[in-house]
């Protein structure tokens, strides 16, 4: 009898299972690969150690280098809410009032605009704090006894519940921004930024008839939302002509405002400069300037509403009737070069143009020194005088509201206005004696302004001289009414030098009459200067003090007062001129004959030549480094690697960086270690365990210490946004404030924070002005250095960004930016000078911008020349974020490239978590001495920084730094060895098949 199963032999079976799992070992071996590639980021993702301290000592040793004041978590957010709400308070700028504020407790009140109920909190991208559980403005202004219209509030947060889809994506029918889309922080284009505000013909009769109830006044919020990835559009804005003007549905909503209520307030929610024409179009009473509020700041701006606060805040920049007068909107976007193609590898590298929008692009900067109200200004003394071809400009037509304007619910007089000169401190001191004349208690910002003087010579040789420049600035105490106050202000007499380019190429002090006056705002400081010239203009020449030069000095600031190093020309490379193309920047002697002209520009051979082609890398080292940095390294021997001294990195915590003891610990140090430590910076600096160096955990951002990037932790407090920190014109607030960011970088175990961030406001459309101090660099300079200490004052280093010329967004990754050194100097490098100098900051972060061609991080002249020699800059620099897939990818240059040429110039280390940099260090430079001292100084910054961080709480003279796997990299092995053993296991069954197969 036949069996009528017959037993297969299994071929089929074994050879699809062998299959799967070789695809399986293939991809777990390709997966590994890559994560491996990436580990740095999915260590600090999933909080993984690297190492263990091992302490080898008795323990006796303290090593709580920096300690919290704060016992508990609550009592480090109790008092963070405080500062913030006081920042908030005080830098909060009341623009208008006509005797509608302060409203008495009780009012009933009717919050107008879909952005009442999304007030904007902070900007996009490094500042994308989670704000989600800070107080509403209805909630704020109800604890400070308001009555808010609910049916009003109701109907703004129901039609946040309707849902509509936009190209795929659902999100609320009145969503302004990208961020409310798709989770996006960054990037995108102008036109993807939204105000979308609610129609009128949408409001129901019974919102309407609600206002009746509630009418004690309007309180109507204007609101504007900016950030990373992209700047504001001019025009074809998708709700109107101008995103800073008012949209169609605004000025419907204004004149139903004006149809209901009696009193209309406004507040002013964004950090882009409105025009604001619309305040006067609709006879708005009273306008607050409230920026970007962070967590706690509504808080503030309620109690200023009511009275309890009494702002004291000062414009950051020049607020107009209509921001596209300024002359830095000529070109504002930047251009691509006119030979530009994708196509051409042999120049124009493809993945840069496609993925990184600047790599083509170029930006000029015709205005000069000429940004904000030193254009302003400057032209309204012109007409005035009847010089320099001023034309039909009118000021009053113009500006809205001067630079370091700002209203009180008080009155001030101002009187005894003293100036001394110290020749030999080279300081002036200038006393006000300031009154509170008025009802109740305020505070009083006295600014303090020179001129100088605009010569024959300075015509001659291409200097530009602003009318009025802020030098100084003091704030009161609160005043009770009828107390007095003096103030008194140094300003250094280098504060009054012009840079001079073209003839002494260092800075000058011109001969003629110099100028100081104290005065509330820069017009009125301008027209105190005029009265004193015997100009019938609305000044007070009591208020201005004239010191006289007799002869041109091109010496006594010729050398850094930081260092002694001889201070001249190091941005060449930024002269279009150079590469024989002729630039008219603005000039005083001639506005209309030299306002800047839109211009179209083709990449010469030379460009491509100097780096064009390059980005963040170098190729042909040997052919490419520039001549200070061959000088610099000519001598250059390799180093000892990898000895056994027995130091470790605590053991040097509060050694002089310059001390000779530092190289015995360098000694120590292997290349590999090095390699890492500056190819894998992102977001932290990498451990090294032959000298005891524990990792750090380094991040974002302007407004608060935020992990959102690697998802890790968010802020324990989200503070304004830095142009409300400026506006309150008080470094000891600022100190304090940043004494508190440091105790939360303490809280979340970070050492170093990516900020202060300190660009200038070039324009009132640049995508991160939320994030940028000011229009101004004294200001943000005096700022910065403020909060840097407090910040410092933790053992938190930081990062001033971005290292520099990094003003605007639009194609701002590897834009070729054009400007004369002079601009460069006095306008765009002074805030980081004043906050390396004045605040003693550790660490900057390069921009993504280029020196005419050359890449920031890669320009020796900034690096090196400016940032360390002039400066005296003892910490390191990071390069902006370097983990992009374009930037990682091998193979899409013509010719080998490498990170080399940016550690010659003096960057440090590489914000990525990608190893190609490291891997081009390991495989290209480890035998070449130029290129391993460089690396050996670079290392030796971070070290020293390091040192004397709180990154060393708990590592003692004592302590070793153990290297360990982290379980994730275990865990992929074993599913290799899974993998592995399952294709043999596979794979031998299938071989048994064959043969069982054959046998039959």
């Amino acid at each position: 009898m036949s069996n009528p199963k017959k037993k297969g032999t299994g071929v089929k079976l074994w050879s699809a299972l062998t299959v799967v799992m070789v695809i399986l070992l293939i991809a777990s071996i390709i997966g590994t690969n890559i994560a491996l590639g990436a580990s740095q980021a999915i260590n600090i993702f999933l909080k993984t150690a690297t190492y263990k301290v091992v302490e080898n000592g008795d323990g006796t040793e303290d090593t709580a280098y920096f300690k919290s004041e704060y016992a508990t978590r609550e009592e480090l957010e109790a008092a963070g809410q405080a500062i913030a709400e006081e920042v908030a308070g005080e830098g909060a700028v009341l623009l208008l009032n006509n005797g509608a504020l302060p409203l008495a407790a009780g009012t009933k009140v009717s919050t107008v605009s879909h952005s009442s109920v999304d007030i904007i909190t902070c900007g996009t991208g490094a500042a994308d704090i989670d704000t989600s559980t800070a107080p509403s403005l209805k909630e704020a202004l109800e604890e400070v006894g308001l009555e808010v219209n609910p049916t009003l509030w109701g109907f703004y947060e129901d039609l946040d519940k309707v849902m509509v889809e936009v190209n795929g994506v659902k999100r609320p029918q009145y969503a302004r921004t990208p961020g409310k889309l798709a989770n996006q922080t960054s990037g995108g284009s102008r036109n993807s930024y939204t105000v979308n505000e609610v129609p009128v013909d949408v409001y129901t009769a019974d919102v309407k008839s609600s206002f009746a109830a509630y009418n004690g006044a309007a309180i109507v919020t204007i609101s504007r939302i900016a950030g990373e990835g992209a700047d504001l559009a001019i025009d074809g804005f998708v709700d109107g002509t101008n995103i800073l003007e008012l949209t169609e549905n605004e000025k419907a909503m204004m004149e139903m405002v004006n149809e209901h209520f009696d009193t209309v307030i406004v507040l002013i929610n964004a950090t882009n400069a409105m025009d604001c024409s619309f305040l006067y179009d609709y006879e708005v009473d009273a306008a607050l300037w409230i920026g970007y509020t962070g967590e706690w700041g509504l808080n503030a701006v309620a109690d200023i509403l009511v009275g309890n606060v009494n702002p004291s805040g000062h414009l950051v920049d020049t607020y107009c009737f209509d921001n596209t007068t300024a002359p830095a909107m000529v070109g504002i976007y930047g251009g691509s070069f006119t030979n530009f193609d994708i196509n051409d590898t042999s120049k124009w590298y493809d993945v840069y143009g496609a993925q990184l929008d600047g790599n083509h692009t170029y930006i000029l900067y015709q205005e000069g020194i000429y940004v904000g109200y030193r254009y302003y200004e400057t032209r309204y003394e012109d007409t005035v005088m009847g010089t320099g071809n001023a034309g039909d400009f009118d000021y009053d037509e113009t500006v809205a509201f001067p630079f370091g304007y700002g209203l009180s619910y008080t009155t001030f007089q101002w009187s005894d206005y003293r100036c001394a000169y110290n020749q030999g401190s080279d300081l002036f001191t200038i006393q006000v004696k300031v009154t509170n004349t008025g009802d109740v208690a305020g505070k009083e910002v006295v600014q303090v302004y020179f001129q100088s003087p605009y010569t024959d010579y300075d015509k001659e040789n291409g200097i530009e001289k602003a009318a009025i420049e802020l030098c100084g600035f003091g704030k009161t105490n609160l005043l009770e009414p009828g107390a007095s106050e003096v103030v008194t202000i140094t300003v250094k007499g280098e504060e009054l030098a012009a840079y001079d380019e073209n003839n002494a190429r260092t800075y000058i002090l011109d001969a003629g009459d110099y100028y100081l006056t104290a005065a509330s705002n820069a017009h009125a400081a301008v027209n105190n200067v005029l009265a004193a010239k015997g100009y019938a203009v609305d000044g007070d020449a009591a208020f201005v003090h004239r010191h006289t030069v007799e002869e041109l000095d091109a010496e006594t600031y010729a050398l850094s007062s930081a260092t002694g190093y001889p201070i001249t020309n190091r941005f060449d490379s930024a002269d279009l001129s150079k590469y024989g193309i002729e630039v008219s920047y603005l000039s005083r002697s001639d506005w209309q004959g030299t306002w800047p002209q839109a211009m179209t520009l083709e990449a010469t051979e030379q460009m491509f030549a100097d780096g064009l082609y390059m980005y963040q890398t170098y190729q042909g080292i040997e052919t490419s480094v520039s001549e200070d940095i061959r000088a610099a390294y000519a001598d250059a021997e390799m180093p000892t690697m990898g000895a056994q001294n027995g130091l470790n990195l605590a053991m040097y915590i509060g050694t002089d960086f310059d001390d000779p003891a530092w190289e015995d610990l360098l000694d120590q140090l292997t290349f590999e270690e090095m390699a890492t430590m500056i190819g894998q910076g992102y977001h932290n600096t990498a451990a090294a365990a032959s000298v005891g160096k524990p990792a750090t955990i380094d991040d974002n951002g302007p407004q608060g210490f935020t992990q959102n990037l690697t998802g890790v932790a968010e802020a324990v407090t989200a503070y304004t946004d830095e142009n409300i920190m400026a506006a309150t014109f008080n470094v000891e607030l600022m100190e304090r404030m940043g004494e508190m960011l440091g105790e939360d970088c303490m809280e979340l175990g970070a050492s170093g924070l990516y900020g202060p961030a300190m660009n200038i406001h070039r324009n009132a459309y640049a995508g991160r002005n939320f994030e940028y101090y000011s229009e101004d660099p004294f200001l943000s300079g005096a700022i910065a250095a403020a909060e840097t200490r407090g910040i410092q004052s933790k053992g938190v280093y930081v990062y001033l960004k971005h290292f520099a010329l990094n003003d605007n967004e639009t194609g701002c990754r590897c834009i070729s930016t054009w400007a004369n050194e002079q601009s460069i100097r006095e306008i765009y490098l002074k805030p980081f000078e004043m906050a390396v100098v004045d605040g003693d900051a550790h660490a900057v972060m390069n921009a993504f911008a280029r020196f005419g061609v050359v890449w920031s991080g890669a320009h020796y002249g900034l690096m090196t020349e400016v940032l360390r020699n002039e400066w005296g800059f003892d910490g390191f620099g990071l390069t902006d974020f370097s983990g992009n897939a374009a930037f990682a990818a091998h193979g899409i240059m013509m010719k080998s490239y490498d990170v080399a040429h940016g550690v010659l110039a003096g960057t440090d280390s590489w914000d990525s978590s990608a190893v190609q940099w490291t891997d081009d260090l390991l495989n290209l430079y480890r035998n070449d001495p130029a290129v391993c001292q460089a690396m050996r100084q670079a290392v030796h910054r971070i070290l020293y920084t390091v040192a004397n961080s709180n990154a060393m709480n708990g590592i003692s003279s004592s302590t070793t730094i153990v290297s360990v796997t982290p379980w994730w990299q275990i865990a992929l092995y074993c599913l290799i060895g899974v993998c592995a053993l399952g294709t043999v296991a596979c794979g031998t069954k299938l071989v048994f098949a064959l043969g069982n197969k054959k046998a039959k």
